[in-house]
């Protein structure tokens, strides 16, 4: 500061002393507001005098300070709302299922889970013309094209022209109407999230042109370090954005060193530490510490080869992440305040003062509060050394497409969990097999349908994690992940399923509308004040005009928005969380119980410990979600409520034990029929035989293949007919998780093991059991579609050639060990027989 300024503020301060930090802290405020004002017009301003520039900053910075005292103002009641809200939310629950605080508190946050993802979803449907732009292959050549329907690679001439859109505030300039409508929908839904955001205490400035998250790669970005990544930047930027106090223009030795600053911080993954609830914006907000708001793009082509240079991902990822975490901080600050973190520590502290530190009551499904609010507020999946995360996520990916192409089929066992959640929700079965119907029939516009109402927003955006536990990332080996769910037909089983499901509820709840809540029965009110619908949730939800679509009615999330309430929006998320919850309760998906059980407490990722548990865990998540979804409802449901369904009505507590065991069984026995179709199903897709239905040890494989267990039964009652991989990559996979059962392959069938031999002088067979491991790697080798084709035409021929006896022996094993033979003869081109299905039964 001028030495004339400063000795004005020192006498306009009547005596009192004004430390030099203060005076700095003054300075640095004058200093922003001169150039926000310059970058607001900057020919005029730089024909300001000094004087006329000092007094308009100064009159700037008393706006700035008296609006920021406002906001905290504001800030600090909505915190006080917010703390009494969630003491309300707690004790509810704790009511409810007679949980200790600690648990009350648990239930509190896996309903803002709940939540969370319910705003994401309500985001991801106003996306529909951006996915739309996303899917097309005008203009692609035949190898592109392919790359799109199995890897979701994107069209490079739709990205840009949607880019360029964007940045150009979709003003139509690219003559591409699909970019402009996608760039439009894109830049509708940031600015409503923004404006959410800001109503609940945050803010987020608003940008002058298109804004476009930056995905940086941050080891490209260290690898070039700082003097090299700032030179390669700078011809990028928009230098009108980076002016003086007096509204010239920074040179480049000025700008080269801001990004040279900024350089650690990106490098680093420096934007991932960030508590949650302080979001870091632009506009007016941009210097506290938002080092990543320093790269102002000049048009979407400089976006481009930025992005090119030092991004990671596609567009479509870099959106769809930005919603993500947008969605997060929003359902943080509705539900906690301002300040999420310090919420969470009071309900934690007086939840540990009630309950004692590290005793049970402190504890659900064997893990803390915090541990389940580190998987909510992202702490737990924000890297600790991106370098790590990157390595471990990509083996588990690795795993993912060799092993679960025939995931498909394990997955009948839905049908099994589909059909108790309809029970629990007093939901009619033949209307959802109407909806089902409807979501599979070909050319049905019903997807459209759900996707606009934010049903089935997981589904657009690949993250499909109930079978590996977390979400699979953009990387190549990411991609034929997604690709090996995507041909097995997986992804559209599960989709089709939870749709339907989703579609049935918002059909069954329409009857409801009109109803006070008093006039609702007990179990309905449970139901829904289970996942936090209070009574003034539903005076609003009860007022909605359903959706109508083809002559049936839909309670939406627009339906409960259009009511003309202050608090119509949070009752529609909160419907919206409802309705998506129980469908990934009746197609599982790992809820955060679940999550914080593979997680070992939501360790972080990109440390060795969180990535060998991550591993460890891999594929076992489906198997736990069963225990902490259905079974835990079974247990914290309270009997003889008025009006509830069959198998949860009871009159005493020796009849709730009754009912809960009967209910338990009823479920298991149903998943275990469902295990045996699994089971047989397999055994034809493989050119085998049923097996036979009479034998003990089917119904044993049955019952741990239908309750979950999936690909993890396997491994326990391992079929000795299976060749896909070896006894001792099985054993490994089976106890710490298929990437060590690879390892333990590699190194004990291929090397030690054959090293013993060779010392022995016996015979290695080292080339029959490289081919087996490398096959059990492979993707797409396991899709159930094409398995026995593969076996059949190539491996087992080479398995024969590598190793002479091989089919013969496999044959013997299969009549030794369940009396089969093969309908489709081992190396033979085409099948000689029908499957013997007498078999099945004994005959």
């Amino acid at each position: 500061m001028h030495p004339d300024c400063v000795r004005t503020v020192r006498a306009a301060a009547s005596g009192r002393q004004i430390s030099d930090a203060k005076m700095q802290a003054l300075e640095d405020a004058l200093g922003a507001s001169m150039r926000d004002l310059a970058r607001a017009d900057r020919q005029r301003w730089h024909g300001l005098t000094r004087d006329q520039r000092m007094a308009e900053a100064t009159a700037k910075a008393m706006q700035d300070v008296q609006a920021e005292a406002a906001l905290k103002e504001y800030r600090a009641g909505l915190q006080v709302l917010r703390t009494a809200e969630s003491e309300a939310r707690i004790t509810e629950q704790m009511r409810l299922v007679g949980a200790t605080r600690s648990r009350g508190l648990i239930h509190d946050i896996e309903n803002t889970s709940d939540y969370v993802h319910a705003v994401r979803n309500e985001s991801i449907a106003g996306l529909a013309d951006m996915i739309d732009a996303a899917q097309t292959r005008d203009g692609t050549g035949v190898l592109r094209n392919l790359g799109m329907r199995i890897l979701d690679l994107d069209n490079p001439q739709m990205t840009g022209d949607v880019v360029r859109e964007v940045f150009a505030s979709a003003d139509g300039h690219t003559g591409n109407r699909a970019a402009q409508a996608g760039a439009q929908a894109w830049l509708d839904v940031i600015e409503k999230m923004r404006q959410r955001f800001n109503a609940a205490g945050g803010a987020i400035g608003k940008l002058g042109y298109g804004y476009l998250a930056q995905a940086h790669d941050a080891a490209r970005v260290a690898k070039a370090g700082a003097d090299g990544w700032a030179r390669e930047v700078l011809p990028l930027l928009d230098r009108e954005q980076y002016v003086r106090a007096d509204g010239t223009l920074l040179g480049d030795a000025e700008l080269l060193g801001v990004l040279q600053a900024a350089h650690e911080t990106i490098a680093t993954g420096g934007d991932n530490k960030v508590e949650p609830g302080q979001y870091r914006g632009s506009g007016a907000r941009a210097s506290r510490g938002s080092d990543h708001r320093v790269l102002h793009f000049k048009d979407g082509d400089a976006w481009i080869a930025y992005m090119k240079a030092f991004g990671e991902g596609s567009l479509y990822d870099a959106m769809v992440g930005h919603v993500g975490r947008m969605a997060r901080d929003i359902g943080l600050v509705e539900r906690y305040g301002p300040n999420p973190e310090q919420q969470f520590r009071l309900q934690n502290d007086l939840a540990e003062r009630a309950d004692g530190v590290g005793t049970a009551a402190n504890r659900g499904a064997g893990n803390t509060p915090d541990a389940y609010w580190s998987i909510l507020s992202g702490a737990s999946g924000s890297p600790e050394n991106r370098t790590v995360a990157f390595w471990g996520q990509n083996v588990r990916n690795v795993q993912t497409a060799a092993k679960l192409g025939g995931a498909m089929l394990t997955s009948i066992t839905d049908l099994g969990t589909v059909i108790a959640s309809l029970h629990y929700n007093r939901l009619p079965y033949f209307e959802m097999l109407a909806n089902l119907g409807r979501r599979l029939k070909p050319g049905s516009e019903e997807s459209d349908f759900l996707q606009s109402h934010g049903v089935i927003g997981e589904a657009l955006t690949t993250t499909l994690n109930r079978w590996t536990g977390d979400h699979m990332t953009h990387s190549l080996t990411g991609r034929v992940a997604g690709s090996v769910m995507k041909l097995s037909l997986l992804n559209a089983w599960t989709d089709g399923l939870r749709g339907a499901f989703a579609a049935t509820m918002m059909q069954g709840f329409t009857k409801k509308l009109g109803k006070a809540w008093g006039e609702l029965d007990a179990w309905d009110r449970h139901l829904m004040q289970r996942k936090g619908i209070t009574e003034a949730d539903w005076s609003i939800i009860t007022r909605a005009v359903p959706t109508e679509r083809n002559g049936l009615a839909y309670l939406t999330h627009d339906a409960v928005a259009g009511v003309n309430e202050a608090l119509s929006r949070e009752a529609a998320t909160k419907w919206l969380a409802f309705v998506s919850d129980e469908a990934q309760f009746a197609v599982i998906n790992p809820d955060m119980a679940t999550r914080a059980i593979v997680t070992a407490g939501g360790m972080p990722a990109g440390t060795v410990a969180g990535e060998a548990m991550r591993s460890f865990m891999q594929f076992k998540s489906f198997p736990i979600a069963m225990l902490t979804r259905h079974w835990r409802r079974v247990f914290e449901t309270p009997q003889g409520m008025e009006g509830a369904p069959a198998g949860y009505g009871a009159a005493s507590a020796g009849g709730t034990v009754v009912n809960r065991m009967a209910l338990l069984a009823a479920l298991n026995v149903t998943l275990t029929m469902l295990g045996a179709v699994v089971l047989q199903t397999k055994s034809l897709v493989q050119g085998k035989d049923p097996y036979d239905m009479t034998e003990g040890k089917f119904w044993m494989r049955a019952t741990t293949q239908g309750g979950g267990m999936g690909y993890v039964g396997d491994l326990i009652f391992k079929d000795p007919t299976e060749q896909r991989s070896s006894s001792v990559e099985q054993t490994v996979g089976s106890i710490l998780g298929p990437a060590a059962g690879a390892a333990a392959g590699l190194v004990g069938d291929l090397g030690v093991v054959n090293a013993w031999e060779a010392a022995k002088g016996k015979d290695t067979h080292i080339a029959a059991e490289a081919l087996r491991w490398t096959n059990s790697q492979l993707p797409y080798g396991n899709l159930w579609q094409t398995r026995a084709a593969w076996e059949h035409w190539a491996l087992f021929n080479l398995q024969e050639a590598v190793n002479p006896g091989y089919l013969s022996r496999m044959q013997r094993r299969a009549q030794k060990d369940w009396g089969q033979g093969y309908w489709w003869a081992p190396g033979a081109a085409l099948p000689d027989s029908a499957p013997d299905l007498g078999h099945a039964v004994g005959r």
